[in-house]
C-alpha cells in the first residue's frame, strides 16, 4: 500500500517543476493570442471572437488550476472546507466545458462561412457571434450548477468526494455524453463538411479580386481551427476516459489509477497553451500580425531611445563644459 501511495506522491512532486512552466506558458501565449486576435485584420471575422473567448477562458482556468496543483506538490491542500470544495469542482468543470463550446461554435461558424455565397455584413455576423458566446456561457455555467451539490466535503479525512447515487450517475453520464461523445462528433462533422465545401467552392467559383484577401483570411482561420480541434482531442481524451471510469466504477479509484489520472490532468493542461504555436504554424496572417507587433514594439523602444539620447547628450555637454570652466578658473 505504501508503494502505491508513493506513486501518487511522486506524480504530485513533479508539479513543482511542471506547474510553473504551464502557468507561464498559458498566461504568456494566451495574452499574445488576445493581442494578435484583437487586430483589425483578424477581428473582422466572427470566428476570431470565439478564439478570443477561448484564450480568456484558458487564462482563467490556468490561474485557478496551477496554484492548486503546485500547492499539492508540497502536501498543501488549498481546498480546506465545504465551500472551496464545491466551488473548485464547479469552476474546474464549467470552464473547460465553456472552452469546448467555443471550439464547437468556431467550427460551426467556419461551416456556415463555407456554404454562404453572400456573407452577412460583418457587423451582423459579429453580433451573432457575441450573442452565441453569451448564450453558451449561460448554458455551461447553468448546466454545471449540480456540481455545487454532488461534491461532498468529508471533515474527518479533509477531502472532497463525489457522492454516488442513481441521479448523480445519470448527470455524470450526460457530462460524458456531451463533452466526450457529442462534442467530438460535431467537431468532426463540421470539420469534414467545411473542408468539402471549401474545396467545392474553390473549383467552381473564382474569387473576385476585392474579396481575395478576405477569402484568404477565412481559409487560414479554418486551418487554424482544424489543427486546434485535432490537438484538442489528443489532450482531452485520456483524462475523459479515466474520469468516466472513476465516476461509474468507484472501485477503480486506487492509487495507481489516481496517479495516472493526475498525469492526464497535467497532460490536458497543455491544451490551454498549445493554440499559440498551432496558430503560428498554420496561418501566415497570424505570423504577419505577430511580427508586426514585435516590430512596432521595437520601433517604440527606438523612439524612446532617440528621444532621450539628445537630452542626455545635452546634459553631458553641460557637465563637461562646467568642469572645464572650473578647471580654467582654478
Amino acid at each position: 500500500m505504501n508503494g502505491s501511495s508513493n506513486i501518487v506522491d511522486r506524480v504530485l512532486q513533479t508539479n513543482i517543476y511542471i506547474q510553473p512552466i504551464h502557468f507561464v506558458l498559458a498566461v504568456l501565449t494566451n495574452t499574445i493570442n488576445i493581442r494578435i486576435l484583437s487586430s483589425s485584420t483578424l477581428r473582422a471575422s466572427p470566428c476570431t471572437h470565439y478564439f478570443l473567448t477561448y484564450a480568456i477562458l484558458s487564462i482563467i482556468y490556468t490561474c485557478l488550476l496551477c496554484p492548486i496543483q503546485f500547492a499539492r506538490s508540497f502536501s498543501v491542500n488549498l481546498i480546506r472546507d465545504m465551500i472551496s470544495c464545491k466551488l473548485h469542482a464547479y469552476f474546474l468543470f464549467a470552464l473547460p466545458l465553456q472552452a469546448n463550446l467555443m471550439i464547437i461554435l468556431a467550427s460551426f461558424d467556419r461551416f456556415c462561412a463555407s456554404i454562404q455565397l453572400n456573407r452577412l455584413q460583418s457587423l451582423n455576423t459579429i453580433l451573432i457571434a457575441r450573442r452565441n458566446i453569451v448564450f453558451s456561457v449561460i448554458f455551461s455555467f447553468g448546466y454545471m450548477l449540480p456540481m455545487l451539490f454532488i461534491y461532498h466535503w468529508n471533515e474527518s479525512s479533509k477531502k472532497c468526494f463525489l457522492q454516488n447515487n442513481l441521479i448523480i450517475k445519470i448527470y455524470i453520464s450526460s457530462q460524458v455524453l456531451i463533452y466526450y461523445v457529442i462534442s467530438p462528433i460535431l467537431l468532426v462533422i463540421f470539420g469534414i463538411l467545411t473542408i468539402y465545401n471549401i474545396h467545392e467552392r474553390s473549383t467552381r467559383i473564382k474569387p473576385l479580386i476585392s474579396t481575395a484577401a478576405r477569402r484568404r483570411t477565412e481559409t487560414q482561420l479554418a486551418r487554424m481551427l482544424f489543427l486546434q480541434v485535432l490537438v484538442h482531442f489528443i489532450f482531452i481524451l485520456p483524462f475523459g476516459i479515466l474520469y468516466s471510469l472513476n465516476s461509474f466504477v468507484p472501485s477503480t479509484e486506487i492509487p495507481k489509477i489516481i496517479a495516472i489520472r493526475l498525469i492526464c490532468v497535467t497532460w490536458q493542461q497543455g491544451d490551454y497553451f498549445i493554440s499559440f504555436f498551432l496558430y503560428i504554424l498554420s496561418a501566415n496572417i497570424y505570423r504577419q500580425e505577430f511580427m508586426r507587433i514585435i516590430n512596432s514594439m521595437n520601433c517604440s523602444i527606438h523612439r524612446r531611445t532617440d528621444y532621450f539620447s539628445p537630452r542626455l547628450q545635452v546634459e553631458y555637454d553641460k557637465i563637461e563644459l562646467s568642469a572645464k570652466t572650473t578647471y580654467s578658473l582654478a
